[in-house]
């Protein structure tokens, strides 16, 4: 499912074995979900969100991402988030490592076995009974690669984004523009991620399971604490 050719399909370890592949984790274990550019080398930026898993098993894996979870996240020049480049340079600048605390309630990540994106579920309140289901993001990427304790993926810049009752909108043409006009993407390569859109669209609108009902009334267990990614103090000190 990978439309970049450099490094493997999302620069994973040599031993990582694709999603839906066991062995598999617990509900409540820790797993670390990394985004890493193709043909990352050991040092270089990524992103990564220490999670807990709710389901692991040859489906794919769904995983919470509480909040106030600290994660190493890739920064621009000046350890800002990378949104403050401009556009017009985005993809020309370096990226550096920093680390930010992610922002407002938790995120429901759903990956399916061998697909080329994961679906996100954001609630806009969570401090109920009744929480309120703010809609899903789909986040185009490489299909996951894992190891025990990680998976790892490459992002694909666009995105699609659908409300609760159901409209569906694409988010970040501009970004996919951008990254042609800077050669970090191929038109080709940028075509490819816009099918797999419109196949992420085709599977919310055939109701397949990541898009189910079932997971706008899942709840996270109240034992759950926040997990810790190894190193971030270290990270702290080198960026701040």
């Amino acid at each position: 499912m990978s439309i970049l050719p450099q490094g493997t399909p999302a620069a994973a370890p040599d031993d990582a074995r694709p999603l839906g592949e066991g062995p598999f984790l617990p509900p409540g274990a820790q797993i670390d979900w990394h985004y890493r550019k193709p043909g990352w080398q050991p040092g270089e930026p990524s992103t990564i969100s220490p999670m807990r898993v709710v389901r692991d098993d040859e489906n794919g894996l769904v995983a919470w991402l509480a909040p106030g979870t600290l994660q190493e996240s890739q920064g621009a020049p000046d350890g800002q988030r990378v949104r403050t480049v401009p556009l017009a340079r985005r993809w020309l600048e370096e990226r550096t490592r920093i680390v930010e605390e992610w922002w407002g309630n938790g995120v429901l990540r759903i990956a399916p076995a061998g697909l080329p994106w994961s679906v996100w579920l954001f609630w806009s309140e969570t401090t109920g009974p009744e929480w309120t289901f703010a809609g899903w993001y789909v986040n185009l990427e490489n299909a996951h690669l894992r190891t025990d304790h990680d998976t790892y993926s490459s992002d694909h810049i666009l995105d699609v984004e659908i409300d609760p009752d159901g409209v569906i909108h694409l988010k970040d043409e501009d970004e996919l523009a951008a990254a042609i006009e800077q050669g970090r993407l191929s038109p080709e390569q940028a075509a490819q991620i816009e099918r797999h859109a419109d196949a992420a669209i085709a599977s919310f609108e055939a109701a397949d399971w990541p898009f189910d009902a079932e997971w706008l009334g899942w709840r996270p267990d109240p034992s759950w604490t926040i997990p810790e990614l190894a190193g971030l103090g270290e990270l702290r000190r080198r960026v701040t």
